[in-house]
């Protein structure tokens, strides 16, 4: 059976008791849960996705920004309740220009980078 496209626009929110994390857009694509960033320039953040891919287990995740096209591996840790867990994840950046181009630029992408 093919994939029905998203009818409704889906975030991430968590509330904290001192600070909220929030994903952009969270999309499913051939299987996957993908968290999707968006960034108006070149800089930003990416905690609220660090914090997602550390609870939800999510692989592979999306920037959109200003900067070329690339492909890493983030590896960082984050807090999760009273403890500091370690998040390895690989995160494909893409510029704006690439939105519509998701779901193609992520086919067969299995999310692991080669060396």
């Amino acid at each position: 059976m093919a994939e029905s496209p998203n009818r409704e626009v889906t975030y991430w929110l968590r509330e904290g008791r001192s600070a909220n994390a929030e994903v952009d857009f969270v999309v499913a694509l051939e299987g996957r849960i993908v968290p999707v960033e968006v960034k108006a320039g070149n800089r930003g953040s990416l905690r609220s996705l660090h914090q997602f891919a550390g609870e939800k287990h999510a692989s592979p995740a999306v920037r959109f920004d200003g900067n070329l096209p690339s492909v890493q591996t983030v590896e960082t840790s984050v807090r999760k309740g009273d403890r500091t867990i370690d998040v390895n994840y690989p995160l494909m950046s893409l510029p704006l220009y690439l939105v519509e181009r998701l779901p193609a630029l992520l086919h067969g992408w299995p999310g692991q980078i080669s060396s």
